[in-house]
């Protein structure tokens, strides 16, 4: 919840992106400031999309013998991480 003493700024949005984030607020339950924030925090986020093509593509580079084996460790992690 914001404090009294946060920044404060005006912005100017075009009336169709403004009508897009109130539409979603109430999808997700939230005032427009809590959502223009929740989006503005996502993208900071890193991009796990991207990190993950990344990945697969210097595996997709290495030699069949040495993509193998980093498949399996894939794997492994990937039942690691869905245990939790």
């Amino acid at each position: 919840m914001p404090q009294i003493d946060d920044p404060r700024h005006n912005l100017r949005l075009p009336l169709e992106l403004k009508r897009k984030i109130a539409h979603s607020a109430v999808d997700n339950g939230r005032s427009m400031n809590a959502e223009i924030l929740a989006r503005l925090e996502a993208s900071f986020a890193p991009d796990t999309k991207r990190e993950i093509e990344n990945l697969l593509k210097t595996i997709a580079d290495l030699k069949a013998s040495d993509q193998k084996e980093a498949f399996d460790l894939l794997a492994k992690a990937t039942e690691i991480l869905s245990q939790r």
